[in-house]
């Protein structure tokens, strides 16, 4: 079994015949989200995910409104959720901010830690303390609120049909079978490289 570390990921988007651009400088260019670009029907190309291993390079691509199979969702939104999941589970932590996961007693305590930016989170928490205390059972449940509940909750949507990967290997041995690429990933060895290219895709999503 060779095992690989992810040296560099690079997500590129080609308009029809146009030349292949990065994905967000396509986004900022266009004054787009990835979401307002996969709804613009008169809008077509691929996408095209080039990742950099030690003494390999694989490249894939898919069309612009390809669905990946067993999500049936767009192999774009696949790609960053998956890679994004995997690395809150492993680091504990949440991606687009840097927030390390807790468990909160109250909708209001999640909310604080959680939401971000500020402006946002306290309009959020100002809005919850209207709410009576039949309201807050009502609409969020009685909690606990845990972070690492919803990640384990995602990392199984990755791993439903998977027969290969486990969270117990993916643990404490530190490895993930890759089906696109059809290769062992480090995960520990790669969190950096994820961390940076995931990180600002998330974001706009």
């Amino acid at each position: 079994m060779t095992i690989k570390v992810i040296k560099n990921i690079r997500v590129l988007f080609r308009e029809e015949a146009k030349r292949p651009v990065p994905l967000l400088d396509y986004l900022e260019l266009n004054d787009l989200r990835i979401n307002e670009l996969l709804e613009d029907e008169n809008r077509n190309g691929e996408f095209i995910i080039e990742f950099e291993l030690e003494q390999d390079t694989i490249t894939l691509s898919y069309e612009m409104h390809e669905l990946e199979e067993t999500s049936q969702v767009e192999y774009i939104v696949y790609f960053i959720c998956k890679w994004k999941w995997i690395w809150q589970w492993y680091s504990k932590r949440f991606l687009e901010h840097d927030i390390p996961f807790d468990v909160y007693p109250t909708i209001i305590d999640y909310a604080k830690a959680r939401i971000r930016p500020l402006e946002l989170m306290e309009e959020t928490v100002q809005e919850l303390e209207g709410y009576t205390k039949e309201g807050l059972l009502f609409y969020y449940g009685s909690g606990p609120f845990d972070d690492f509940e919803e990640s384990d909750q995602n990392l199984d949507q990755i791993l439903e049909y998977d027969e290969i990967n486990s969270k117990e290997n993916m643990r404490e041995q530190g490895l993930y079978f890759d089906p696109e690429m059809e290769r062992w990933i480090q995960i520990p060895a790669s969190l950096d490289i994820i961390e940076k290219i995931i990180r600002p895709l998330s974001n706009v999503m």
